[in-house]
C-alpha cells in the first residue's frame, strides 16, 4: 500500500513493525506525551530522555525505536503536507489504535507548522558544499587531470558533524561532463522554481 505520510510510497516495514509492537502497546497518553517530546525534538528544543524512557520503560531499546518511529511519522507528515483526517487514517490502516492515533494527530496539528519550518531551515545544512577551488599543480598533479579542494561545511564524521577539506583529482574529461550535468541540474531546478512563483 502508498502512504500519503510516506510521500504516496510504501511504509517502511520497521516502521509498521514498531507500531504493532511497541506504541500500540504504550497508553494513549503516553504515545501522546511521547510524540510532544519527539516533536519539540524536532523543532530543537531539549531533549527529554529521561522522560522518554520512563514513558516506553515496557518498550525494549530503552524506546529508541519508538522514538525513531514517532519521529518519522511526525517529520514525514510535516514534510509531505499530510492532513491530520489522511494521517489519522492511514496510522490506523497501520495498526495504531485509534485513540492513539488520535494522540498522533493532535500533536502533529500542533507542530506541523514547525516541523515544516525546521525541516526547510536544516535542509542542505549537513554536508553541505563551501567551496571548490581548483589547485592543480605541475608535477603533483597526475597528467591530464585537475586537482580540486573541495571544502564542506557540516560533514558527518563517525557521526558528529565537522567542518572538512578534501582534494579531489579528476580527469579532465570527466571534469567536462560533470560541468554539463551539474548545468542541466541546475537548468531543471530554475524551471521548478519558476513553476512554483507562477
Amino acid at each position: 500500500m502508498k502512504f500519503r505520510f510516506c510521500g504516496d510510497g510504501d511504509c517502511p516495514d520497521w516502521v509498521l513493525a514498531e507500531i504493532i509492537s511497541t506504541l500500540s502497546n504504550l497508553s494513549v497518553e503516553n504515545v501522546e506525551q511521547l510524540a510532544q517530546l519527539v516533536a519539540k525534538r524536532i523543532i530543537g528544543e531539549a531533549f527529554e530522555e529521561t522522560t522518554i524512557r520512563s514513558l516506553t520503560s515496557t518498550a525494549t531499546n530503552d524506546g529508541k525505536t519508538a522514538v525513531a518511529c514517532v519521529h518519522y511519522m511526525l517529520t514525514n507528515a510535516a514534510r509531505y503536507s499530510c492532513t491530520e483526517a489522511i494521517f489519522n487514517e492511514e496510522i490506523q490502516q497501520l495498526g495504531l489504535p485509534k485513540d492513539h492515533a488520535m494522540a498522533m494527530c493532535r500533536v502533529l496539528q500542533a507542530n506541523a507548522m514547525a516541523i515544516r519550518q525546521q525541516l526547510i531551515d536544516k535542509a542542505f545544512r549537513i554536508n553541505e558544499l563551501q567551496s571548490i577551488r581548483n589547485v592543480t599543480s605541475p608535477g603533483e598533479t597526475p597528467p591530464n587531470c585537475a586537482t580540486l579542494e573541495l571544502k564542506i561545511s557540516q560533514e558527518l564524521v563517525d557521526g558528529l558533524p565537522k567542518d572538512t577539506t578534501h582534494i579531489v583529482n579528476i580527469e579532465c574529461a570527466q571534469l567536462g561532463a560533470l560541468l554539463d550535468e551539474m548545468k542541466l541540474a541546475r537548468d531543471i531546478m530554475l524551471k521548478y522554481e519558476n513553476k512554483q512563483s507562477a
